[in-house]
Parts: C-alpha cells; structure tokens; sequence
C-alpha cells in the first residue's frame, strides 16, 4: 500500500499511503520531547456490532467536532507546515507525528481565534501519534468514544485542508485493515472521504460527537482517508517516545 501523508507541504511515502500535511521557511527555539521509547501498547480494532444511535444530525455534530479540532502550524529550519490537531484534555493536544517531526515550535490557532504554543511530550512511531502540552487552556476537547466504529459507520472528519479554513467531511468506516509496517502498529480506519495536506492530525468523530480516529493520510490506489483509530490514543503517554533533535 502506498500512503501520502497529509501535513501540508510535506510529503514522505511510507509503504503505500499519503501522508497530510503543509510547508516553506523559518526557525524558533527548540521543542523538547519526552524520554525514549518508540512505541505504544495497541489495542486491537473493535468493530464489533453496537446499538444503532441516533440519527447523525449534523449542525450540532459540527459544532462540537469543530471546537475541539484546531489548525497546527510546525516551524522548522528550512520549513513551515501546517496540518490539524485533536485536544483531548485542558492542555493536551493529539496529532500525528509526522506533523511534529523536524519542528523547533509549533503554534495552534483556534476556532474563536485563539491563538497559543506547544511543547512536544510523547510520540509513537508505530502509530504516527504525538502528544503535545498547550500554554493555555483549551476552551473545548474531546469526549473519547467507548468503542471503535463498526464498519459502515457514519463519521464526521475535521481538518484545515492545505492549512486554510476548518472544513467538515462526511464519511463512513469502509473497513479496518492491516497495512503497516512494524507489526505492532494499529489497525488503520480506511474511510470514504476526501482527505487533502493539512488534514493531517484531524479529528474522526461518530455521529454522538465522540472522537473515534485521527486522521494521518491517504491511500493513494484507492482515495481512502486513513486514520488512526482513538483506541491507539488511549495507550500514549506523557514520557513515550523522542524525536532527534532538529539540527539548523
């Protein structure tokens, strides 16, 4: 599988996906990561059959999806990316870490126009997930899904596409799939929506508003979004994982 990442204006090919996210110049002080260790305990995919919820009603599912996703820009050396972040605590933000990887400062720019920094605290290779600690508090986070969505599910998918303003998408759960490398990475969310740079780091939420993916890219031989399902979140810690430090 071939998969893009979808930071803006930063693309790596990892097997066979995109990756999102997006990118040009500049430098700042120095993010600082948690001590070693590269992987995460992994949950496996739940997608077993639950009670049917309620219709997906969209303008107050928006609303609540919108408020807890917030535009992520990543300055490094010789580069500025943009890309999207899910907050999960009063000061804690989800993303991917392909998004962070290479930054010296990150800045968050939210939905009422706050504007705030960020320091990295942990990241799960296998994963593509970082976890990073915000300077303020944040005015709206995720409720975490008791479960995984079954496949078929409806969802809702929250970005910054190629860093401009917030979008919405709609979309289902395809299926769930094994497609990268080590093992012990997730299984991937495949989803039928359309996933450009700077959706990276998004949010994935059911139609009861809870958070279920964060999405990290798209498989190209298929035009599936591929997200990382919330479950993988749960096991990321203050404290896991490093980055090599940015050298300018």
């Amino acid at each position: 599988m071939t998969v893009r990442w979808l930071r803006t204006a930063m693309v790596a090919v990892v097997g066979a996906g995109v990756l999102l996210g997006a990118c040009a110049p500049a430098p700042t002080a120095p993010l600082v990561a948690g001590a070693a260790r590269e992987t995460v305990a992994v949950l496996p995919a739940t997608s077993a059959e639950r009670d049917t919820p309620p219709a997906l009603h969209a303008t107050s599912i928006e609303r609540v999806a919108r408020r807890m996703t917030v535009r992520v820009r990543s300055r490094g050396c010789r580069q500025l990316g943009t890309a999207s972040a899910v907050a999960i605590a009063p000061r804690l933000l989800v993303t991917n870490r392909h998004v962070v990887e290479g930054a010296q400062s990150l800045e968050l720019n939210y939905w009422d126009g706050t504007s705030a920094t960020a320091d990295l605290l942990a990241v799960a290779v296998a994963d593509d997930l970082a976890l990073v600690r915000v300077s303020i508090r944040l005015p709206a986070v995720a409720r975490p899904a008791a479960a995984d969505p079954a496949e078929g599910a409806d969802v809702l998918i929250v970005g910054y596409p190629n860093g401009r303003e917030q979008t919405v998408q709609r979309g289902t759960v395809v299926e769930y799939a094994r497609l990268r490398t080590p093992a012990d990475a997730s299984p991937v969310m495949r989803l039928s929506a359309e996933i450009v740079p700077g959706n990276s780091g998004g949010a994935v939420v059911d139609r009861t508003g809870a958070l279920v993916g964060v999405v990290f890219g798209v498989e190209t031989e298929t035009g599936y979004g591929l997200a990382v399902p919330a479950s993988a979140v749960d096991d990321l810690r203050p404290g896991d994982g490093a980055l090599p430090p940015t050298m300018c």
